[in-house]
């Protein structure tokens, strides 16, 4: 919870020292991104993630882009048995980049999202779920316009686990 406070008050600061910023929040102006994970979640066990987004530029200024993720969607399993516990989750959250550098194809982007996970084990035939509070941080260098890169870690509530990946995403 540190972290959520200390991100609203840095927020909070950055829009109110900044008097040439522009705010805007059209919704029909956002993009669309998809982006795959591979890692390690749960105790030693790696996995991947698959998943899309919608997200729109909400704060500009000449130090920082803020982004709103309007609605991230992901689906995370484990290599050893897709189908047999995996994990859905809807997030929203921030998105703030760096100005560019490198002839202006390079920016550094860290993210916060949060939302509702719903796990989903299955063993035996049978299949139980269960519902927890997710948050996921993630931390990378956008390269291009389109294609991005970094480290994501994930958290949900239900079972305190904790997922650390690698992940690209490609934004249309």
């Amino acid at each position: 919870m540190k972290a959520i406070k200390f991100f609203s008050v840095a927020i909070a600061m950055l829009f109110a020292t900044n008097a040439n910023a522009q705010w805007k929040l059209d919704l029909a102006d956002g993009n669309f991104t998809v982006n795959a994970n591979i890692g390690a979640y749960a105790p030693s066990t790696a996995g991947f993630g698959l998943g899309v987004g919608y997200g729109t530029e909400v704060y500009t200024c000449d130090w920082l882009t803020l982004n709103w993720d309007v609605l991230q969607f992901e689906w995370d399993a484990p290599f050893n048995s897709p189908g047999k516990s995996d994990a859905l989750s809807f997030k929203t959250g921030l998105r703030a980049f760096s100005p560019s550098f490198a002839k202006d194809r390079l920016r550094v982007y860290t993210n916060l999202d949060m939302g509702y996970v719903l796990g989903i084990a299955s063993a035996n035939g049978n299949t139980d779920t269960s519902s927890a509070f997710g948050l996921s941080y993630g931390i990378g260098l956008q390269l291009d316009k389109k294609w991005s890169c970094g480290y994501t870690l994930q958290y949900e509530t239900a079972g305190k686990s904790k997922a650390h990946y690698a992940t690209i995403a490609y934004t249309f």
